[in-house]
């Protein structure tokens, strides 16, 4: 069975259970290691991302958590950053931050001009997402969505995260496929272009699990199709359910495990005495 979990939220940002809520439930299901990722405050309001004043209590209580539980399961301290395509750059909070953290999962989730207070989102809702691409792309789909690979692309080239998070999170909202068409050959090469120049980093992408369980039919992250193309170029995996609540801890793992073997990967990658180690699947 898959042992570990590096895409964990609580009630620090957008989860439901506090940390120690999340640790044992992570235990119960069999973790070994688990880190601890909530969505690091952004630098213009929002209300899904932790607040800047609690940064230094959550670093305090994931350290003890550790001491805690340390009996029981290896806890890692990390968090999920953004990257802002308009920007190119991450913010100056997280970029002090990281030094501190054991792990960092970095990721995009914002359309357009980040600067001011009227920002849109590619996951908070459909309508959004759509209103995002007509104001800052007026409405050329195919446009945003070249901007976002290579946005992902840049931010690894320029940070090289521990874990991409959510590879082609452009999907969530793409029902019917009222944005684009994951088969047409432009969407393909756009993301096999991103893909060849991840593989030139030691960055992981994490199949992510979770999102059926908040928006059933979306799948995993990353759609299966991306998988024999990221398995082509070597580049290592790891596990995250992406938990807002504690019965998300190992949604669909068995699933994505039989998946992944099928794609002809033997190993992901997880976090052991504080090092990134490959672990055989199926063990």
């Amino acid at each position: 069975m898959l042992l570990a979990n590096y895409h964990v939220h609580s009630d620090y940002c957008d989860g439901k259970n506090t940390l120690e809520e999340m640790v044992t439930a992570g235990i119960a299901s069999g973790l070994t290691s688990m880190g601890l990722s909530s969505h690091l405050s952004l630098p213009f309001p929002n209300d899904w991302t932790m607040k800047e004043e609690n940064l230094e209590n959550y670093l305090n209580d994931v350290k003890l958590l550790k001491d805690k539980y340390s009996s029981q399961i290896e806890l890692y301290c990390g968090l999920e950053i953004d990257f802002f395509i308009d920007r190119q750059d991450i913010s100056d909070l997280a970029k002090a931050v990281i030094p501190r953290l054991d792990y960092t999962i970095m990721a995009v989730h914002t359309i357009g001009i980040t600067t001011g207070a009227d920002v849109s989102y590619i996951d908070e809702s459909q309508q959004n997402f759509e209103q995002g691409i007509k104001k800052y792309y007026a409405g050329d789909n195919q446009a945003f969505i070249k901007d976002y690979y290579q946005g992902i692309a840049k931010m690894v080239s320029m940070f090289e995260p521990d874990i991409l998070g959510h590879l082609d999170l452009v999907k969530k909202y793409n029902h019917d496929n009222r944005f684009f068409h994951e088969q047409d050959t432009w969407y393909q090469e756009t993301v096999k272009d991103c893909l060849d120049q991840i593989a030139t980093k030691n960055t992981r992408i994490e199949i992510n699990t979770g999102t059926n369980l908040r928006i059933p039919g979306v799948g995993r992250y990353p759609s299966d199709w991306m998988m024999p193309e990221m398995k082509k170029r070597n580049i290592p995996i790891t596990i995250g359910s992406d938990s807002h609540s504690t019965a998300g801890i190992v949604f669909e793992y068995d699933e994505a495990e039989a998946y992944i073997t099928a794609c002809g990967y033997h190993e992901y990658w997880v976090l052991r005495k504080g090092r990134w180690d490959a672990q055989p699947l199926g063990v």
